[in-house]
Parts: C-alpha cells; structure tokens; sequence
C-alpha cells in the first residue's frame, strides 16, 4: 500500500474525482477525511469506504468560508490526530464564463471565491498542522486550459493559473518544513460536471462551433476524455512517497490536449 497510515485530508470528496480519489487513497492504506460541502454525498462516500475494510470520516466543508474550513480540520486533526496530506479538489467552471469584455462580473467573483479562495483557505489551515507532523504533502488542482490560449474561459482561466502560482510560491515558502506542494492541471474530466457543461455550452452565447478544436471537450483530447480514475491515480502518486523529491511542479493530466 503505497500512503499505508497517512491522514489525507480531500475537498469536494462527495462526488466525481474527489469521490474516486477518496476511495482510492482509502485502498492504498490512507485514512481519509471526506471534506465535502454536500452531507449527503460525503456520507455516501465514507460508508462505501467503510464496506471495502477502509477508513474514513466525513466532515462538512465549505471551502469558501474560513471558518468552515477551520472547524473541519479541527474536527479531522480531532479523529485521526494528524494530517499528512491535503487534497485541493474543489473547484469547476460554468457556462456562464466568457471574454473579459463580456462576462459578468459575478461570473468572475464566482469562479476566483471557488477555485483560488477555496484552495487557499485549506492550505491555510492544514499547512501549519501537516508542519507539526513532520512534513507531507500538498496536492493543488489547477488545470491544462490556464496553460494554454482557451477562447471564452477568461474568469476560469484566471483563477486556474492564479492556483499554478500560488502552488510554486508555497512550494518554495513551505520546503523548508519538508512540505511538498504540488499541482495537477486535469483535461476535460468524463463527470456529470461536465457533461452538464456541455449540454448547456452550445446555447451559450460565447460558443462559436468553428473554435470547437479549441474547447477541451472535442477531439483536442488524443488519447480520449480523461477519466477520474487517471487524475485520482496522479494525486496518489504525489501524496505517495514515491514522489518525495517532487514541489512546485504542474502535472499535466490532459490526454495530449495541450500539445496542440
């Protein structure tokens, strides 16, 4: 078992990656703190844990309110003692994104408050515990469209690569306390997330049909849409010791998509 006895510590782990992750992590000997803002989900995810022979704990988490993440590392630290490594999964874009000179600004607000606020605000408060342990490891969710040109993501865009930022500059700050930061940067994920984007995308007044080899749900993917197993299996190698000389590195789990 590759992270055998490590606390790990996921957001957004009631459904899609988070919830494959979870299970995985789960499999490979961790003790899993299901974060997740939807009780419901996170308690459906700890009870499929707890049927394999893991285990598991759900704590309700809004990652976008400070003290909402404070108590839910307190209530983790409090369960299993500790924590070895935080997993930033929360985060998503909408249809509702668009060009800077379009896209309404509570689109913006949305996207910067979930993606980069609602990484920010574990770190905050998990960092200073997996310090006092002796070090682990910090896995960022970024993604391949804040590494490339993507026409009508700008809002999403943004807060993505604010998040390869913030993950190198950590990497650099918290090396030193033998933390390890990281970042995963997913292509177009097969989730109910997204197939509901794109079944709303086409009516979307930013889509134009001859950008489409553009948008990374299309044939850009070469190998094929990735699946939450590929990412859930990348962040197990990070949280893993396998990757203990690894920080301040972007994988890029994107099925090809941005070499084009």
């Amino acid at each position: 078992m590759r992270i055998l006895g490590k606390v790990a510590f996921i957001t957004g782990a009631g459904t899609g990656i988070g919830a494959v992750a979870a299970k995985m992590f789960a499999r490979e000997g961790a003790k899993v703190v299901v974060a997740e803002i939807n009780e419901a989900n996170g308690n459906a995810v700890v009870a499929d844990i707890h049927a394999a022979g893991g285990e598991a704990y759900f704590v309700r988490c809004d990652v976008t309110d400070e003290d909402s993440v404070r108590e839910s590392v307190v209530a983790a630290v409090a369960k299993f003692g500790t924590l070895d490594v935080l997993y930033n999964n929360v985060g998503g874009s909408t249809p509702h994104d668009g060009p800077v000179t379009e896209v309404a600004m509570e689109e913006f607000w949305r996207a910067i408050k979930l993606d980069l606020l609602g990484t920010f605000l574990p770190c905050r408060h998990a960092i200073p515990v997996i310090i006092k342990n002796g070090g682990g490891s910090v896995i960022n969710t970024t993604s391949y469209v804040a590494m490339v040109g993507t026409a009508g993501r700008d809002c999403y865009t943004a807060a993505k690569g604010a998040i390869i930022s913030l993950t190198r500059s950590m990497a650099v700050e918290f090396g030193p306390h033998k933390v390890r930061v990281n970042g995963i940067a997913p292509g177009a994920v097969d989730t109910e997330r997204l197939r509901n984007f794109l079944k709303d995308a086409p009516d979307h007044p930013t889509f134009d049909p001859r950008n489409r080899h553009r948008r990374p749900e299309v044939a850009s993917h070469l190998m094929g849409i990735v699946q939450p197993e590929d990412i859930a299996a990348a962040a197990l190698f990070l949280a893993s010791d396998d990757a203990q000389r690894m920080t301040g590195t972007i994988t890029v789990v994107d099925s090809g998509a941005s070499a084009w």
